[in-house]
């Protein structure tokens, strides 16, 4: 990996998710939804095709910062408060998200908007976490597991679904 996706990697290990992570969820997404037997060699190259694209190590860079920063600002700042609920309105999660999926397909932001919703595994544990501020990680993992998702079937020869 380059030392930008290094550090995307890095960055979403030390906020509690790991490239396992992002097999996990899309192994269960593709076995529900499409019925699949996954491929360990696929979807290790479905995350790695992902995660290398500089524009998606960005966005993960950025909105990791941003929940960093959040966790830091100061009580007295009406956006804290705002931030530490995941008020609805906000939407700049969902933005830098689909931001990530559209760079796939439109299948990918369609299945990141299934999952955000739905809140499977660990993007429902990180979205119900109360010890820290996690408003742009849960929506960077759903769009992960979207994007390698749709990625994957485009490995295996094209979305025929």
């Amino acid at each position: 990996m380059r030392d930008l996706q290094e550090a995307a990697v890095a960055q979403l290990s030390k906020r509690g998710v790991a490239i396992a992570d992002i097999a996990t969820g899309t192994t269960a997404f593709l076995a529900d939804k499409y019925k699949l037997t996954i491929t360990d060699e696929i979807l290790t190259a479905a995350i790695e095709r992902v995660l290398y694209k500089d524009e998606v190590a960005d966005i993960i860079l950025t909105a990791l910062y941003l929940d960093a920063q959040a966790e830091t600002m100061e009580d007295t700042n009406p956006l804290k408060a705002r931030l530490q609920r995941d008020a609805n309105g906000h939407n700049v999660d969902e933005i830098l998200a689909i931001a990530i999926t559209q760079q796939f397909s439109a299948a990918a932001t369609v299945h990141y908007g299934l999952l955000d919703d739905l809140k499977p595994g660990l993007i429902g544990v990180i979205n119900d976490k109360t010890d820290s501020i996690n408003v742009y990680l849960d929506d960077i993992l759903a769009a992960l597991i979207a994007s390698t998702a749709m990625v994957y079937l485009e490995l295996l020869g094209g979305n025929q679904y």
